[in-house]
């Protein structure tokens, strides 16, 4: 383990299981001669799997190698290639702590591993990650918006619990588990779905993922339709017709019309809100892609242009 005063670091690379439960680390942490919010933690073993215990109970919190370090500003795991798992509270109470970066082979977080983490604002979390313990960010007061990764599969109960400034939250329909109050107190959250004509947050969230999805769908298409018409030969309306008749998607040689509708009302969400800013006026929508080529087909073409 190496401290360096200056840069306000410290960097464990070599002898790390017995650094951290050894409590050197922590101990180092909590002196109160570096103040709050003051170092950057730094651990790059590319042996580790486990950082903390996957199963203290509430009795047993302090036990946690990090717990309560309130010198932390920013630690950095990205070194612990073969890192999988956080333990239960692993950095319950770090009251300073404003980021935290994590390696993409993470699946799982512990119970309450951010629980109290009262300045933390952003955790990149990995595409891996598959589980998240109960209260996980619970009383993260700063947190304002968090993406899920699509490949989560469970969510405990209190994760959000009390996190008042979070505002979005990109919530996978691949969920399969969902536990008790994970959003409650969550004001911020619960205003903006009621605004939107939503009566509860979870069915709020579902739709947002999926008018995200589905941008994502559009902008994807539309950048192989672009590369279609691009490699097409004859004047610009030959190059058009060409492009659509051969459009190449996932699944086939040819356009998915009405896939390519249904991410078209996605996108003119954007353009074209409602008064309730929920749902798509589609008489607008048809009136617009009709006056710009067309019907059917030819008018789908020529309201793709005007975002080319």
């Amino acid at each position: 383990m190496s401290f360096d005063p200056g840069a306000q670091e410290i960097v464990i690379d070599e002898d790390v299981d017995n650094v951290l439960h050894s409590g050197a680390l922590r101990e180092r942490l909590q002196d109160p001669l570096l103040g709050e919010g003051t170092i950057t933690l730094i651990i790059r073993d590319p042996n580790i799997t486990i950082i903390g215990d996957m199963n203290l109970g509430r009795d047993d919190q302090r036990k946690a190698p990090l717990f309560g370090c309130k010198s932390l500003l920013r630690v950095d795991l990205k070194g612990c290639t073969k890192l999988t798992q956080l333990g239960d509270y692993l950095f319950y109470e770090c009251s300073s702590l404003t980021s935290v970066t994590l390696p993409n082979g993470v699946t799982q977080l512990g119970n309450y591993v951010f629980g109290s983490c009262f300045s933390l604002t952003s955790v990149a979390l990995p595409d891996g990650l598959t589980q998240l313990g109960h209260g996980a960010f619970e009383g993260c007061l700063s947190l304002a918006s968090v993406a899920l990764p699509d490949g989560l599969t469970q969510l405990g109960s209190y994760v959000f619990w009390g996190c008042y400034s979070l505002t979005s939250v990109l919530l996978p329909d691949g969920l399969t588990h969902l536990g008790d109050m994970v959003f409650m107190g969550c004001s911020s959250l619960t205003s903006a779905a009621s605004s939107a004509g939503f009566s509860d947050v979870v069915p709020y969230l579902r739709n947002r993922y999926k008018c995200v999805t589905l941008r994502k769908m559009f902008l994807r298409l539309l950048r192989k339709y672009n590369q279609a018409v691009n490699e097409a030969n004859g004047n610009e309306a030959e190059k058009h017709a060409i492009a659509l008749a051969f459009f190449p998607t996932d699944n086939s040689s040819t356009l998915d019309v009405g896939l390519f509708l249904k991410a078209m009302n996605a996108i003119a969400l954007a353009f074209f809100p409602t008064d309730n800013s929920s749902t798509l006026d589609v008489g607008l929508f048809l009136q617009t892609m009709n006056a710009s080529g067309g019907d059917g087909v030819k008018g789908l073409v020529g309201y793709i242009l005007k975002f080319v």
